[in-house]
């Protein structure tokens, strides 16, 4: 760690330029946390900017593809997701350890909720710190707070739910009340207006910048098996959970296995996190590991997914419709609203799934050409905007505060 701090003070220590920062990026959490502070700290460094990406051990090779400096946490991040039930008593332990990752001779903290408490360090030195949020949770009468029920009671039920997770955050992680204190820090919403408008009672602090996209490293080239399977038929539909432990992956496999069985698609299986077994495929099933959606998915009929914003904004940029399967958090959330815009069907709760279910579902999104030039509608204008860009400017335009503000 001291190591790495001199290597971070050495490498910055020279670059007094105008404009030319030094940005520290914590990405503390699973694979969709980490990748859209990857494709940030690649966007910066294109710019000249000088960055450092935090994050699980695991991430090393992501952070190495990109062509990133890499900090690793000195942990893995899958393994503590796994063993803490409770996100804000993972914040907790997290925090002695972002601490010490973290360097104040820098011109800015990028992080996402788990590395939250480098925000009060941040404050301390007068360094700006941005608040990187995937999901709308910030208090607005337009919708409730994404991990609560959407039910149609207006604003007042809508406001009382962002009230009540913001208390539980201030009560259970109090190293993130420097996120409700004045001056707020900024807030860089990395989703698209596309997908979720900007609500107009969201302060000045709080910005949709669009999606970031970490794309495939330069060079790569895709497996030779999944090239052929996808020139031997119809576009599959690709399934994968992305990053959800805990799960049963044997029924979760046999499940998928059987409803792709009965609705007649080839299909494509990720097995990412979410654990897909490679068990008694057929000539029709393809099980890959992992592959880079942005090469993938613009080739395949459809998506099944657990709903994650990061997966939800490949395939809409891929301008190909999703089947969303929630299994917590904000991805019921994201579900609804992909329905609601006509590039999905209904989403199926994971709780809720049988084989009958989801073949009807891919069956009806295979087959459905509305919906498909509507998912093709949206990725063009999702391919038309710049979220990095965006972020870049408000970051750069951010002025540094007075010492303990």
């Amino acid at each position: 760690m001291i190591l790495w701090r001199r290597i971070f003070n050495h490498s910055f220590s020279f670059n007094k330029r105008e404009n030319i920062m030094r940005v520290d990026l914590l990405g503390i959490g699973s694979r969709g946390d980490v990748q859209p502070l990857a494709a940030l700290a690649v966007h910066l460094q294109q710019k000249g900017h000088s960055v450092r990406l935090t994050a699980g051990d695991e991430f090393a090779g992501l952070a190495n593809d990109a062509g990133i400096p890499f900090l690793a946490l000195g942990l893995n991040m899958q393994a503590e997701i796994a063993r803490h039930t409770n996100i804000y008593e993972l914040a907790a332990s997290l925090s002695p350890r972002i601490l010490q990752s973290c360097d104040t001779n820098t011109d800015a903290i990028i992080s996402t909720f788990l590395g939250v408490s480098s925000c009060r360090l941040a404050r301390e030195h007068g360094i700006p710190f941005f608040y990187v949020v995937p999901i709308p949770g910030l208090l607005t009468s337009k919708f409730a707070y994404p991990l609560f029920p959407q039910f149609p009671l207006g604003g007042v039920y809508n406001r009382f739910t962002h009230r009540m997770a913001e208390g539980m955050t201030r009560r259970f992680f109090p190293d993130a009340n420097c996120l409700f204190q004045e001056p707020r820090p900024t807030y860089l919403f990395c989703f698209s207006e596309k997908l979720l408008p900007r609500p107009a009672d969201w302060g000045t602090f709080a910005h949709v910048t669009g999606f970031w996209y970490l794309d495939r490293p330069a060079g790569w080239q895709p497996p030779q098996t999944v090239v052929d399977f996808l020139h031997a038929g119809e576009a599959p539909v690709c399934i994968g959970f992305g990053s959800m432990p805990g799960t049963d992956a044997d029924y979760t496999t046999n499940l998928v296995l059987e409803a792709v069985k009965r609705s007649g698609q080839r299909a494509i299986l990720v097995a990412g996190w979410g654990g897909l077994q490679p068990t008694a495929l057929s000539a029709e099933i393809l099980w890959v590991e992992n592959i880079p959606y942005d090469w993938l998915f613009p080739q395949v009929r459809c998506v099944v997914h657990h709903g994650g914003v990061g997966t939800t904004a490949d395939a809409l940029r891929a301008g190909v419709p999703s089947v969303i399967v929630p299994f917590g958090g904000d991805q019921a959330f994201w579900g609804r609203r992909i329905h609601q815009l006509g590039v999905g069907p209904q989403p199926i709760p994971f709780k809720q799934l049988n084989a009958g279910r989801l073949a009807d579902s891919m069956r009806y999104t295979a087959q459905n050409e509305d919906m498909h030039n509507q998912a093709a509608r949206m990725g063009e204008q999702i391919r038309a905007e710049d979220g990095l860009e965006k972020a870049v400017k408000i970051i750069k335009s951010t002025p540094r505060l007075k010492h303990g503000s």
